[in-house]
């Protein structure tokens, strides 16, 4: 599908953020909210995390033949599904603690890690996302999501 599309991102999402809906519906026996709300946090975080790659691999890619959002789209529409895709990452992470996933620690430190993440996406949607500017947003992502399951362990 990457050579036909741009949606091959979202499609490879799903397999890749099915782990921890398995797990967690192995461990309680049934599908619920707080189960699909970490396949959320997985899923929302692939699409800026891969942007990011796409970004400053953008040569290797077109060289590759495969279609990404950079060289199909153009680098606005990329920073702008970059920048939406944070924000439905944050949102997903903050929205467990509801579902009685996560206490005080967790919330608090999500919060500043999801500040850390939409703050660093702003600067590439208004002040243009270069390649170095992608590689540190995929090296902060590489970071956030085991602290953020850290946290989520801890409280």
């Amino acid at each position: 599908m990457k050579q036909q599309s741009v949606h091959a991102l979202l499609v490879g999402a799903i397999p890749g953020a099915m782990p921890p809906l398995l797990g967690w519906t192995a461990g309680t026996g049934a599908l619920a909210p707080a189960g699909l709300a970490l396949f959320g946090i997985v899923f929302f975080w692939q699409i800026p995390h891969f942007l990011a790659i796409a970004i400053f691999r953008r040569k290797d890619y077109l060289a590759a033949g495969l279609k990404v959002l950079p060289n199909e789209n153009g680098e606005a529409p990329t920073l702008a599904a970059i920048f939406v895709g944070l924000v439905l990452q944050v949102l997903t992470t903050l929205a467990i603690v509801p579902l009685g996933l996560g206490g005080e620690w967790y919330l608090a430190g999500a919060a500043l890690l999801g500040a850390l993440m939409l703050g660093w996406g702003a600067v590439g949607l208004f002040r243009g996302g270069d390649r170095r500017w992608a590689r540190r947003l995929f090296a902060i992502s590489v970071g956030y999501l085991p602290l953020l399951f850290a946290l989520l362990i801890v409280g």
